[in-house]
């Protein structure tokens, strides 16, 4: 295992202490982008599901605590035109969560061995947290747990990052952040971190490769 060392890939000097992961995507299989898109008839087709679930304001509001779960379906469905009613929208949300990719625990208590601090920083609830969770075994595996929803605020909002930073008392510049969505690797390169588009296990493993730590 290699020590704390500078990212190639970004500008900092500063070495990196930790990583930040987002789960879902990175960590934990989601299926949801076929499900809603039958749900629209189409007209929220799984190609453009996430920045369709992103900017939608009855997620954020969800996923930033601040709403409960049956305002917040009855919300979506309305905000997203989809063709079911709260109580099939809630049954099925749970299953949203498919579980972790193969090798998620490995690779996170490999960047533990090689010295590092590692946190999770997901857009939650309070219906999906308990499940990711108990998959990821995330009290144990992670030195810190950041979901959106109990921090009050949702990526790709600044004041996500702002709040985790003040949480997790590392610096921005010392931090490298995996997630699978462009606008929150976007949003966290604007709070300082070092930041990386990834996909799945696989692709955490190679952004930590590159960013020079064998693992």
């Amino acid at each position: 295992m290699t020590s704390p060392i500078p990212a190639a890939s970004q500008t900092s000097t500063a070495p990196i202490t930790a990583v930040l992961f987002d789960l879902g995507g990175v960590l934990e299989r989601v299926v949801a982008a076929a499900m809603v898109d039958a749900w629209s008839m189409g007209k929220v087709q799984a190609s453009e599901f996430w920045s369709r679930w992103l900017e939608a304001r009855s997620v954020e509001r969800f996923e930033s605590g601040r709403t409960d779960a049956a305002t917040f379906a009855e919300e979506v469905i309305a905000e997203l035109g989809l063709e079911l009613d709260s109580e099939e929208f809630l049954e099925a949300f749970p299953s949203w969560l498919a579980g972790p990719y193969d090798g998620a625990r490995e690779l996170v208590m490999d960047v533990r061995r090689a010295g590092l601090q590692v946190a999770s920083f997901s857009n939650s609830n309070e219906i999906h947290w308990p499940i990711m969770e108990a998959h990821q075994r995330a009290e144990e595996l992670f030195h810190a747990n950041f979901p959106s929803h109990r921090i009050g605020f949702s990526k790709p909002d600044p004041a996500a990052f702002t709040e985790v930073l003040r949480l997790w008392e590392i610096p921005a510049e010392q931090i490298l952040f995996l997630d699978d969505n462009a606008v929150n690797v976007e949003a966290a390169r604007k709070a300082g971190m070092r930041a990386e588009r990834v996909q799945g296990v696989v692709g955490a493993r190679k952004a930590l490769a590159e960013a020079g730590f064998v693992l």
